[in-house]
């Protein structure tokens, strides 16, 4: 069951709803980046409008639906059930870590992860990191 939530939200997130109502506002936004280690930070931002911003400037504009698609994906990896700091064993410390913060109406939540060992969260950032990519 889980699986085919995360495939429907994937699916909505990176086709953009097909099109559907795509106007409005979502009902949250994202952060997320690297940081730390020996690597340039960075850092991208997706809005409930649908604007992409990376490091400080307009990247692209995705579709509300997109957005929406990002949210559901969240909740189907339980991202707020995640702890704030994930450190995988094993990984030298000048390895960036990712976060993501997720922020809807009722509550805000970043997790930061030092590795790769977190499945739900390397989920969730692959996927906010195709979608925010510039348009080919």
């Amino acid at each position: 069951m889980r699986t085919a939530a995360v495939a429907a939200a994937l699916a909505v997130a990176l086709l953009g709803g097909g099109g559907a109502s795509g106007g409005g506002v979502a009902s949250g936004s994202f952060d997320f980046g690297r940081a730390g280690g020996n690597i340039v930070p960075s850092r991208v931002a997706i809005s409930p409008t649908g604007r992409v911003v990376v490091n400080g400037r307009l990247s692209r504009t995705i579709d509300v639906d997109a957005v929406r698609g990002l949210l559901t994906l969240a909740n189907a990896e339980r991202f707020f059930s995640l702890p704030k700091r994930i450190s995988c064993a094993g990984v030298l410390p000048d390895v960036a870590s990712l976060y993501v913060t997720v922020r809807m109406p009722s509550r805000t939540k970043t997790v930061t992860v030092h590795g790769s060992c977190n499945r739900r969260f390397a989920e969730l950032y692959q996927v906010l990191n195709a979608v925010a990519a510039p348009a080919q």
